[in-house]
């Protein structure tokens, strides 16, 4: 087996194993953000979260992670619409942020 199909076999798993675990946190995101706006006693829209940044940042050990920004869209009352953003470092959840709304 030669070198270039050893790096492209470990190239290759390495993007299965990405794309595996990106799914895997986009749907934990979806989960926390539902149970958040549940508590808060606001509607999720759209039923989805969307990837918005993925960049290297330090966690609290100082050990580089991926920070993930997933933004998703919520209403207080029905008839608006505002953003909020959950943001993980590595796979924990590092905030929850809702944009200033109305409060029913």
């Amino acid at each position: 087996m030669s070198l270039s199909s050893v790096f492209l076999t470990a190239l290759i798993g390495f993007g299965v194993w990405y794309w595996i675990k990106s799914r895997d946190l986009k749907e934990f995101a979806y989960r926390r953000v539902a149970r958040e706006c549940k508590r808060l006693d606001l509607q999720l829209l759209d039923q989805t979260v969307a990837l918005k940044s993925v960049r290297l940042a330090r966690n609290h050990r100082g050990a580089m992670s991926l920070r993930r920004v997933y933004g998703f869209d919520f209403s207080s009352t029905g008839e608006d619409r505002y953003e909020g953003e959950i943001i993980f470092l590595g796979s924990l959840v590092e905030e929850v942020k809702f944009a200033p709304h109305r409060i029913h």
